[in-house]
């Protein structure tokens, strides 16, 4: 079966780790507090570029039409 990964997760990861990786350089410089939010997003934005592969697919939708059996009858 061909897998297709999901372009909205791959786009989400990569602005993850980018903004964090501003935000560490920004912490270097002076404002040490946002070190915190950029290790956060870091782990985030690494976790999810890592389970790519591994996400779930999402079954079709049943309704009375495609589903053949079932269902409230009117």
């Amino acid at each position: 079966m061909n897998k297709k990964v999901d372009a909205f997760a791959v786009v989400a990861g990569i602005a993850m780790v980018v903004l964090s990786v501003v935000l560490l350089v920004v912490a270097l410089f002076g404002f040490w507090p946002v070190a915190i939010h950029g290790v956060i997003l870091l782990i985030i934005g690494i976790v999810i570029l890592l389970t790519l592969r591994q996400q779930e697919e999402v079954e079709e939708i049943k309704t009375e039409r495609n589903k053949g059996h079932g269902g409230h009858k009117e």
